[in-house]
């Protein structure tokens, strides 16, 4: 168990990581993408809700002194680890006879977690930009701006592409994630 537990910190610390560079990498060449939380999934996966927690908390206080996001997004982060550890427990529970989760999980879990961490994660960063006034609704060369132009309204411009990016991102994330989480097997095996 305690190899786990070691095993488990060092795999959060590369998370973060990569969940950091993603996010730099997404800012940085206006990638209509959020890539902040593309090993969370695998994560929570391997350790658990704990550990994807981590990541999360992790993850957004690095961005927020990197002035990349600000606090109140974490809990969108937050709830993709949560969402992914009640996807996987659901599927869990739903084949408990026989079951060996740490071989098992089909891609699909991983998909289905990286959906219900896209509908979380829209309905959540909708709320969290509209409770928070100073944050740029519309910036340059987005979506958002493409959709506005067409439609002519300002939130349903921004709610939608949030929901849509959230929906790639995730999803994005958990094919990442059913990879990373198959090579951590084999190498937490050896």
């Amino acid at each position: 168990m305690h190899r786990k537990t070691l095993f488990s910190a060092l795999f959060l610390v590369v998370t973060v990581l990569v969940n950091v560079m993603g996010a730099i990498f997404a800012a940085t060449n206006i990638i209509p993408l959020y890539l902040d939380s593309v090993l969370t999934i695998a994560l929570t996966a391997y350790a658990g809700l704990f550990w994807g927690i981590g990541a999360a908390v992790l993850t957004n206080l690095c961005l927020h002194l990197l002035h990349i996001t600000i606090l109140p997004y974490m809990v969108c982060h937050i709830s993709t680890a949560l969402c992914a550890w009640l996807t996987f427990r659901h599927w869990d529970a739903k084949n408990i006879h026989g079951f060996n989760h740490q071989t098992n999980y089909p891609i699909e879990v991983f998909l289905l977690a990286g959906l219900w961490s896209a509908l979380s994660n829209g309905i959540l960063g909708n709320v969290v930009s509209t409770l928070t006034p100073h944050i740029e609704k519309l910036s340059i060369a987005t979506p958002e701006q493409g959709l506005y132009i067409a439609t002519g309204s300002l939130l349903f411009s921004v709610y939608l592409t949030g929901l849509l990016t959230n929906l790639v991102d995730k999803l994005l994330s958990g094919f990442i994630s059913f990879f990373v989480w198959r090579m951590l097997l084999g190498i937490s095996k050896k």
